[in-house]
């Protein structure tokens, strides 16, 4: 039997740091609903800007999150491309400086397709309810059943259906490429085994 919550991670922001960059979607980004529906590419790129402009420097890196989802450099990019991903695409986006210059060649990571594949009677789950829309997990367990039944090639990324703050889950082959590109002081993942709610603040 495979132990998927070894194979698979959750990444988050280290906090409390003295710099960071918090991207902000522009208004025009915001009415795509890009952090939900599979975006077109014939309406051109999406458009982030710095959250905290005056406070925190704008500085680019090859990673970088928006809320739970990636926005990566190019050469991070061709890392993932040649990959059949279920429910993802990389699409184009474009980071705004504090000086109104156009930072092309990142990519986000638009995962627009759910999948049940969490098993919530087994998981530890806050305030647990059978009837509930969605659940905040402490303890992540997969039905294993339905990630057998995908080859591995199309569950590299998978974004959870039912899981409240959303988030996804990334497979450990992808991990090892990214995290040679991905600044440990900056960003941090939690293997699924290990983790439970609130790691991401320790």
């Amino acid at each position: 039997m495979n132990n998927y919550e070894q194979q698979y991670y959750k990444v988050f922001e280290v906090p409390f740091r003295e710099t960071y960059l918090h991207l902000k979607a522009s208004q025009d980004t915001g009415r795509r609903r890009y952090s939900f529906t599979k975006l077109d590419f014939g309406d051109g790129p999406i458009f982030f800007t710095n959250a905290d402009k005056g406070e925190m420097p704008f500085i680019v890196s090859d990673f970088l999150l928006h809320g739970f989802f990636p926005v990566v450099s190019k050469k991070i990019a061709e890392m993932i491309t040649p990959y059949n991903i279920n429910g993802f695409q990389l699409f184009p986006a474009v980071l705004i400086g504090d000086d109104e210059k156009w930072h092309e060649d990142f990519f986000f990571f638009n995962a627009y397709g759910n999948l049940d594949c969490i098993d919530f009677d087994s998981s530890e789950i806050l305030d647990y309810s059978p009837e509930d829309s969605r659940h905040e997990i402490i303890r992540y367990k997969f039905k294993n059943e339905v990630l057998d039944a995908i080859p591995l090639e199309n569950r590299l990324i998978v974004r959870p259906s039912k899981v409240a703050g959303g988030g996804l889950l990334i497979h450990e082959s992808i991990v090892t490429k990214l995290s040679k590109h991905i600044d440990p002081k900056a960003f941090k993942f939690f293997r699924l085994s290990e983790y439970k709610l609130g790691d991401k603040y320790s």
